[in-house]
């Protein structure tokens, strides 16, 4: 091997490293999703967050919440990886702070509910980051 061939290889990984690995501002490497379902327009499910093409969801964090007093909430992967359900007769807010879920290549996140209230109202808040 070369002095040029591994100078080459060294500087590809520090670039990852520095780029990549060593990245911890989660403001600059994850994203997130935010906003409201009208269910009183809307119909279940709803498809809420899109990964650019030929990449997956790798979550982060997940928040639910209605004005409903009946029913389910349930987010998850389109391929039925839940990722958190509300039952609103119990409670009316789910966070699921720390949770690392990550689906398969272009699978989209689906919010979809039943037997809530009339005219609820759901909102989410989801983050995460977007992997190869």
């Amino acid at each position: 091997m070369s002095f040029k061939t591994l100078r080459s290889i060294i500087a590809d990984i520090r670039d990852k490293l520095l780029n990549g690995v060593l990245s911890v501002d989660t403001l600059d490497t994850e994203s997130s999703v935010i906003d409201e379902i009208d269910t009183a327009s809307a119909t279940s499910p709803q498809t809420v967050l899109t990964p650019t093409s030929g990449y997956k969801i790798d979550t982060r964090s997940v928040y639910l919440s209605t004005d409903s007093t009946q029913g389910e909430v349930t987010a998850a992967f389109a391929g039925g990886s839940l990722l958190a359900k509300l039952y609103c007769a119990v409670h009316r807010a789910v966070t699921l702070r720390e949770i690392r879920k990550t689906g398969t290549t272009n699978e989209t996140i689906q919010i979809s509910w039943s037997g809530l209230s009339n005219n609820a109202k759901i909102f989410y808040a989801i983050r995460y980051k977007e992997t190869k």
